[in-house]
């Protein structure tokens, strides 16, 4: 394949790049950079999280123009806008002319498309579903949508769902392909169409199973530790937390990652046997889960919940730990490998029923499992799907 046959890419992110570069990472961070290390991509273009409102915007001005946040070299940059180059096929593009002038966005993606010559075979990759403005924009070949969770059912936008839903009808209709993370976005929002097909997220495998070592923020907490990571915030059964502290005084629970203000940290004053952490970059999380003696995933089972697909569950069984979770969607495809409990009572007999058993009880069968879930493997399924669409 010479370098005109290459796929050329401009993806609408659903972060800003200077998060990912900090250690905080989702579905699209690896996407992107498993895309770019596949031979058929010539280069990607990654459009920083488009500002909506003016908080958003200020913060986003002050992280590229005045903090100069993201790691890269700039290649083009105004007083509103930036563009780094990331590595030689990955550059960013961020500004806050969504709040100011929309079209400038248009104009000059296409004059950095046309000044790194990737106008052929273009495809246009959103994860932004609050940002529809580039179809029929950039004589790109294909569209794709990849849908991670339901954002109409999402807390922080439910002020904007009517913009949402009009926007979902859109992708809808003009997606050439629709990525979903669960069956349940694929049924219930995109209505099982011929172009909707659900890719759940995976795991990078060998990186949790080659770090052996534990995290010092883990060396003064006793053992045994449940564990959890991820945002503190309204999706957490508040109860099955507060349960698991309670009856389990001699065994440690940690909560690490950001707490938000939803989130009634106040209720574990007085409990001397949970921890919180606070955020934990990437680069830390297999140390984290090195020390943790259960992991589980707490969550309430509400709308959002179902559309989700946890990259929690790959995770915890890509460092070898036992999982217990609230039923949510698709944990069928784990067999026996995670314990389901319904109730904060349930919960609480099977997190000591995992720390009974240890990490060593279903080791190969963990392994066995996530060897056909690696993000290589969700890549190769999508440009399969990709090369079918553009043949026709």
């Amino acid at each position: 394949m010479n370098q005109n046959q290459k796929l050329n890419i401009l993806m609408f992110n659903m972060s800003k790049y200077s998060d990912w570069q900090k250690g905080v990472v989702n579905r699209n961070f690896h996407i992107l950079h498993n895309l770019a290390k596949r031979d058929e991509i010539n280069k990607i273009i990654a459009v920083d999280f488009l500002p909506f409102n003016w908080k958003r915007a200020i913060k986003t001005f002050i992280y590229d123009q005045i903090l100069k946040d993201t790691r890269g070299t700039i290649c083009f940059g105004d007083l509103t806008s930036q563009c780094w180059q990331i590595s030689s096929k990955i550059l960013v593009y961020s500004t806050i002319d969504s709040i100011l002038n929309k079209k400038r966005i248009i104009t000059e993606l296409k004059r950095i498309l046309d000044k790194e010559g990737m106008n052929n075979n273009l495809i246009v990759w959103n994860y932004n579903p609050m940002y529809i403005d580039y179809f029929n924009q950039f004589k790109q070949r294909l569209n794709i949508f990849d849908t991670v969770d339901n954002w109409l059912e999402h807390s922080s936008y439910q002020e904007y769902k009517n913009l949402l839903q009009k926007n979902y009808d859109t992708i809808k209709d003009g997606s050439d392909l629709i990525f979903t993370v669960s069956e349940n976005l694929k049924q219930n929002l995109f209505n099982n169409q011929e172009s909707a097909h659900w890719i759940p997220n995976a795991v990078d495998l060998d990186y949790f199973q080659n770090q052996t070592n534990i995290s010092p923020k883990l060396q003064n907490i006793p053992k045994p530790i449940i564990g959890f990571l991820g945002i503190l915030q309204d999706r957490i059964d508040l109860e099955i937390l507060l349960n698991l502290a309670k009856n389990n005084p001699e065994k440690s629970l940690i909560l690490a990652g950001p707490v938000w203000k939803n989130f009634p940290r106040e209720k574990f004053n007085g409990l001397k046997n949970v921890y919180f952490l606070g955020p934990i970059g990437y680069s830390e999380i297999p140390s984290l889960y090195n020390g943790f003696d259960v992991g589980i995933i707490p969550y309430k089972i509400n709308a959002f919940i179902k559309s989700t697909d946890p990259m929690k569950y790959y995770e915890y069984l890509a460092a070898n730990l036992p999982v217990v979770s609230t039923p949510a969607p698709g944990i069928e495809r784990f067999g026996n490998l995670i314990k389901v409990a319904k109730t904060p009572e349930e919960f609480n007999v099977m997190v000591n029923q995992a720390l009974s058993e240890g990490k060593d009880r279903q080791r190969e069968e963990r392994i066995k499992i996530l060897q056909n879930n690696t993000w290589g493997d969700r890549i190769e399924e999508m440009l399969k799907l990709i090369n079918a669409r553009w043949s026709t």
